[in-house]
């Protein structure tokens, strides 16, 4: 029988990184749900776009996270209500390009001074220095995992799907 190998989740450093990463999200979302009725995927949508208009559906669903298939729902519901516009891409008619309009345009400098708000009150009493040590070494773990994406997609065969000799 294989023994059983367990992992310390309470002093995780990736279990950490994860908490914190929702928990900043969560805190975002109430503030820009509470004050200008947007979910969590319509203003990452606007915040996303506002650095890069015009984008495709399916590299604006990689830009937040979110699988093609469960982007146009989010892209159907906001271009409802008047945030965003889809224009088919002339380069290639089967694509669309999802534009902001003149009203998501008008939140982005809200959204972002809500971001610059809650920073100061999670950052509360962590010394800059801190701060940038921290960031510092999560840039290094992405860079080595995406490394490690590059390098590997494709090419891992799991342990449990060993081939069985009949």
């Amino acid at each position: 029988m294989p023994i059983m190998k367990k992992i310390d989740f309470e002093n995780s450093l990736g279990m950490a990184i994860k908490n914190s990463s929702k928990s900043l999200e969560r805190a975002l979302d109430v503030e820009v749900r509470d004050l200008y009725g947007l979910s969590s995927s319509q203003w990452k949508v606007i915040i996303v776009l506002s650095i890069q208009n015009g984008i495709s559906q399916r590299d604006l669903a990689e830009r937040i996270f979110v699988d093609s298939t469960t982007l146009v729902p989010i892209i159907d519901s906001m271009e409802k209500k008047g945030l965003v516009q889809r224009r088919t891409d002339p380069k290639d008619r089967r694509n669309n390009k999802i534009f902001l309009t003149a009203e998501s345009e008008s939140l982005v400098d809200p959204i972002i001074e809500s971001v610059l708000r809650l920073r100061k009150i999670v950052y509360k009493n962590i010394p800059e220095k801190d701060i940038e040590f921290a960031r510092d070494v999560l840039k290094k773990i992405t860079e080595n995992a995406e490394l490690y994406i590059e390098k590997n997609e494709g090419k891992i065969q799991s342990p449990l799907k060993q081939k069985i000799k009949v």
